[in-house]
């Protein structure tokens, strides 16, 4: 598992609040990596977009497979 460096402070105030949907199951299997590491669903959601977004600018675009 890597460990990446954060750039903000620790609870810092929020800026901006994004609303995204999930179906049950994401938000279950979210709950069971907080629960194991005691990192918060919140972050474990910001690190995975951080890396979505790294992989952006690494490659200059985005590839994602939506279904079967």
């Amino acid at each position: 598992m890597d460990t990446v460096e954060g750039y903000k402070e620790f609870r810092e105030p929020k800026k901006e609040i994004l609303y995204s949907r999930m179906d049950d199951t994401m938000i279950e299997k979210l709950r069971d990596i907080r629960k194991k590491t005691g990192i918060s669903v919140s972050e474990i959601i910001r690190e995975a977009v951080r890396r979505l977004l790294s992989d952006v600018d690494a490659n200059g675009s985005i590839k994602l497979h939506v279904g079967d």
